[in-house]
């Protein structure tokens, strides 16, 4: 690529990326802003962007197997692939923290039966037991007892603050290991005394959740019993202190992860032939061909215009993946996060098609009360709640159906109107039945809706009220979560491979 080529797609990449900083959420109002303005818009503040169609697809060559990369061969260290592994695993980290308010630690629960969870509970329940055995020697032994009180002082230490100087030289001078040395050789060590210190310390750092477990294990009188709860309880502490630093860091995080992500996947890069290949395959893939101008010179064509308009195209596809393309490269760490999208955006379009069908008809009704609407929302939404897979929702698709012959039916007594005719009735169940078939009208026409909306949200160059989709007034809050998600998490991603995606593009 010539040096000219290299500053324009430079310049390109710079204005994609007009506002890098992502730590604020998009905003996203679901009330009226306005008389002058119609009750179902969503305020989003997203990307440039423009519209695009697919056009083709980037081949390989049938000469040269798809693994090979085009670079010459190389070669890298354990030690190189190791630093760029855990680059990318900090990256993720970050990129998690920034994009999540939600984000939190958990602790990690093997599955039930599993062979690593047999091995851990076997290796834990195996040190308890020879606890145990060392306290009912004569003389005690206690050498796993120390090692038990070294550690529960480690990690005491690990939740106070900085400035908790005071109480840090407290709990050393307490569970000195030399002092508790002399007391086991004096045998004079009272591990009940260091448990209700360890205890009432604990009561004085843990979150209010964790009130309930601190009184259980104040009236514990076993003693390795007491120990394996004060161990387990300080480890819940640990991750309730880790996800308290994230919460306070998350600001400072957010605003400096775009920089920070970006220079860690560049780590990555440098250790991998083609890191970009499935990218580079995605972009293509949404690359149309740009039209000739009378009026300027192919080098004075858009570039920015056109990068927009593909990049709009490829997020817009991550929306309905197709599972025999690889996953590119570059968000690879939001792919958990596009599939839970296209399950709500699957959700929204199944339910309101639902409702749409149902009260298509003249079930007796002289008018629908918006609060009967939400109501015959809420509960065909709990019925469908399960439904995650074709064949689930194939299976559940008949309980809906009567879920709505009945709600109806209710509301029609009520008002003191006949119930549903059994052909009225045989026709809706008919209707919500045929919405099982992916190509059904109404399934379609809902899916190119919400698909247009959201296009319309990362096509915006600035925060503007966008229309909800004719007829989806009734799931504006959902559509204006999975909107505001979805504009976030393309803002970001954008934001931090804006550089990479227009020298891609222009490859093409």
């Amino acid at each position: 690529m010539s040096d000219e080529s290299n500053q324009q797609n430079s310049a390109n990449a710079q204005d994609l990326n007009r506002k890098p900083e992502i730590s604020e959420p998009v905003n996203i109002s679901t009330s009226s802003p306005s008389h002058s303005r119609s009750d179902s818009t969503v305020e989003l503040s997203p990307k440039s962007g423009g519209e695009a169609t697919p056009k083709r697809m980037r081949t390989t060559s049938q000469s040269v197997p798809a693994f090979v990369s085009a670079s010459p061969p190389g070669f890298v260290s354990l030690e190189e692939i190791m630093k760029a592994a855990n680059s990318v695993s900090k990256m993720a980290l970050a990129h998690d923290i920034a994009v999540d308010d939600d984000f939190q630690l958990e602790k990690v629960e093997l599955p039930s039966g599993s062979i690593q969870k047999k091995i851990k509970d076997i290796a834990h329940q195996a040190f308890w037991d020879l606890l145990k055995e060392e306290f009912e020697q004569d003389p005690p032994q206690y050498e796993r007892a120390l090692t038990l009180l070294e550690e529960i002082k480690e990690w005491l230490l690990s939740l106070l603050l900085p400035h908790q100087t005071k109480t840090q030289q407290e709990i050393k001078d307490k569970l000195d290991t030399q002092l508790i040395r002399q007391q086991i050789e004096a045998e004079t060590l009272d591990l009940h005394s260091y448990s209700h210190y360890i205890i009432s310390l604990m009561a004085r750092l843990c979150a209010p959740g964790r009130d309930d477990k601190i009184r259980e294990l104040t009236a514990m009188q076993d003693i390795v019993p007491l120990y394996k709860g004060i161990f387990e309880t300080l480890e819940l502490m640990r991750i309730d202190m880790a996800n308290f630093t994230i919460r306070m860091s998350r600001p400072h995080i957010a605003a400096c992860s775009v920089e920070y992500e970006r220079t860690k996947f560049e780590d990555y890069l440098k250790i991998s032939p083609d890191g970009l290949r499935n990218t580079r395959e995605w972009l293509h893939r949404n690359r149309k061909e740009t039209p000739p101008s009378s009026s300027a010179s192919p080098t004075e064509v858009n570039h920015v215009k056109l990068i927009s308009s593909v990049l709009v195209d490829s997020f817009m596809e991550l929306l309905n993946w197709d599972e025999a393309f690889s996953w590119p490269e570059t968000i690879a760490v939001d792919e958990q996060r596009f599939k839970e999208l296209r399950h709500k955006i699957k959700a929204v379009q199944i339910l309101s098609s639902v409702l749409l069908v149902s009260l298509n008809h003249d079930i007796g009704l002289q008018q629908v009360p918006t609060e009967f609407r939400n109501s015959l929302k809420e509960h065909a939404a709990v019925v469908l709640s399960d439904a995650r897979s074709a064949t689930e929702l194939e299976n559940v698709l008949p309980n809906v159906a009567a879920q709505v012959a009945e709600d109806i039916n209710k509301v029609l007594k009520k008002q003191g109107s006949p119930e549903l005719t059994v052909e009225t009735k045989n026709l809706i169940s008919a209707e919500i039945l045929a919405l099982r078939d992916p190509a059904n009208r109404v399934m379609t026409l809902i899916h190119t809706r919400l698909m247009d909306f959201l296009k319309q949200v990362i096509s915006n160059e600035v925060a503007r009220p966008t229309q909800i989709p004719s007829g989806l007034s009734l799931f504006k809050p959902e559509i204006a979560g999975i909107a505001g998600r979805f504009a976030r998490l393309v803002s970001h991603n954008r934001a931090v491979f804006a550089q990479h995606y227009a020298n891609l593009i222009q490859e093409a």
